[in-house]
């Protein structure tokens, strides 16, 4: 009778195990990214694939780890060129913003807030954005989104739970893992004031509006909220 549960038990754990990660393998839309063999040694392609396979340890992170320290120990293990680059300017703890006006980008290290960004503007730069918010059990909750438009296009969003006792980050699951999707086009936004994670669709007809569906931050994760339509530009 016990080995009968016992097996029960481990099925159930391993089902639960394969339906977690099934949810966080790299999105379909950017299947030329992740199967194309020029790509393969690409960074932001290798995080894609094996980020959430494997939890991070933060040097000194403590009870209440920053932003800066949350981002350093992701592009520890997975080395991305445009967070290497914010992370050297934020070596500098004065440090708060770079714009360049021509070409409608910036850099933001929001350290108050638990926000960093790299903002590509009008061009084929990549981009980036990390967040975190505080959970209710002492715990923190940090995501980092990151794309290319061009060779090749991709983006992704990683969710971790940071642990103060054993100072670690582990991946888990988000609504950009099971939040169902009807366009083919969209992206994900990080909150650098409030805390709602948010999905934009973009609607390709004449309709004049996007849809943003909003995820609201309940003290442990995002649970969705509403929809609301953004005007295109």
């Amino acid at each position: 009778m016990r080995k009968r549960l016992w097996l029960f038990l481990a099925g159930m754990m391993l089902m639960s195990l394969q339906q977690v990660s099934a949810q966080m393998k790299p999105a379909k839309r950017y299947a030329p990214a992740y199967e194309q063999e020029c790509y393969e040694d690409m960074p932001m392609v290798k995080a894609g694939k094996g980020w959430a396979t494997r939890s991070i340890k933060v040097r000194g992170g403590g009870k209440a780890p920053d932003i800066v320290q949350l981002t350093k120990a992701f592009n520890s293990v997975w080395k991305v060129e445009v967070v290497g680059n914010v992370l050297q300017l934020a070596k500098d703890p004065n440090f708060t913003k770079l714009e360049n006006p021509e070409y409608d980008s910036e850099t933001i290290v929001d350290r108050r807030n638990g926000y960093i960004c790299v903002s590509s503007g009008g061009t084929d730069s990549d981009y980036m954005e990390a967040c975190v918010w505080k959970r209710d059990n002492g715990h923190r909750l940090f995501a980092i989104c990151m794309g290319s438009p061009t060779d090749p296009e991709i983006e992704l969003v990683c969710f971790y739970d940071y642990d103060p006792v054993t100072q670690t980050m582990t991946p888990e699951t988000s609504p950009a893992d099971t939040f169902k999707l009807t366009e083919e086009f969209y992206s994900y936004n990080l909150p650098r004031i409030g805390k709602d994670f948010s999905i934009v669709e973009y609607i390709l007809n004449d309709d004049e509006f996007d849809i943003e569906h909003v995820f609201t931050f309940d003290g442990m994760k995002h649970v969705y909220s509403h929809d609301r339509k953004i005007k295109k530009l």
